[in-house]
């Protein structure tokens, strides 16, 4: 079955562990930023709300670039080294490569010459991920957040030219409602779709049973799609809320009554 998740800090882990969602999806570059007391204390609100921190997404910090000429591949690294092995002791199997900040094409630098940087970078961090038993999902994003990788269509073309063993790709429903990409793009996507993401189209909030019933039936077709392409993987929430309690209860109320 199709597990669920949302995307939220770990001070909300307890709070999450009551409302039936399966595991809870945190920021790997805010775990890798903790002094060694908070990393512990993190650890220790993940055990004792009885969740599991199944995957990681803000894979990179932002004042980390990975593409134009500031582009550092051995930084990166020496990052990737630290933020990986927290993840691994935090149980993650999943990092979603987002990072609209970090992977931004400076203006006027070949956007061929991005592609390629990123495949460099995604190499190395395939490295990594298996000796920590990681795997990364490419997160495309919108237009608006950032100015390469855009489509779901796109994120599978690098990971297929790669072919590298620990890189797949992830699909958002509320990026690809931002491109008018269909949700056939995630079936073509087929084994390589390792990752989900979703949230309410207009506005980025968290699925409810009072929202319209265009978006309704938006989050019936996407778990119908994911259930005809025998989809096993995870389906996180991630967007905004202005009361995380009661608003992941009825979240989890509807996208479970969708999942089965």
């Amino acid at each position: 079955m199709i597990k669920l998740g949302v995307c939220t800090g770990m001070e909300n882990a307890k709070a999450l562990a009551q409302t039936g969602f399966d595991y809870i999806e945190t920021s790997l570059s805010a775990v890798a930023a903790m002094s060694e007391e908070d990393f512990q204390q993190a650890e220790k609100t993940l055990l004792e709300s009885g969740l599991s921190c199944e995957a990681m997404n803000v894979m990179m910090p932002g004042e980390i670039p990975l593409t134009g000429p500031q582009a550092d591949v051995s930084r990166a690294g020496e990052y990737l080294c630290r933020a990986f092995s927290r993840a691994q002791k935090l149980g993650a199997e999943i990092i979603v490569f987002g990072s609209g900040a970090s992977r931004q094409v400076p203006e006027n630098f070949p956007h061929e010459k991005a592609f390629r940087q990123l495949g460099d970078f995604l190499t190395l961090a395939d490295g990594l991920a298996g000796k920590n038993g990681l795997r990364i999902a490419i997160e495309p994003l919108r237009y608006q957040e950032c100015n390469i990788l855009h489509f779901v269509s796109e994120a599978l073309i690098l990971a297929s030219l790669l072919r590298l063993p620990h890189v797949g790709v992830l699909g958002d429903t509320y990026h690809m409602a931002a491109g008018n990409e269909s949700l056939s793009a995630l079936a073509e996507a087929g084994e390589l779709l390792w990752h989900v993401h979703m949230a309410r189209p207009q506005n980025r909030a968290y699925p409810s049973r009072q929202d319209p019933q265009q978006d309704r039936e938006a989050y019936a077709a996407l778990f119908s799609t994911l259930r005809a392409m025998d989809y096993e993987g995870r389906v996180s929430v991630e967007g905004q809320c202005a009361d995380f309690l009661p608003e992941a209860k009825e979240s989890f109320a509807l996208l479970n009554s969708l999942r089965a």
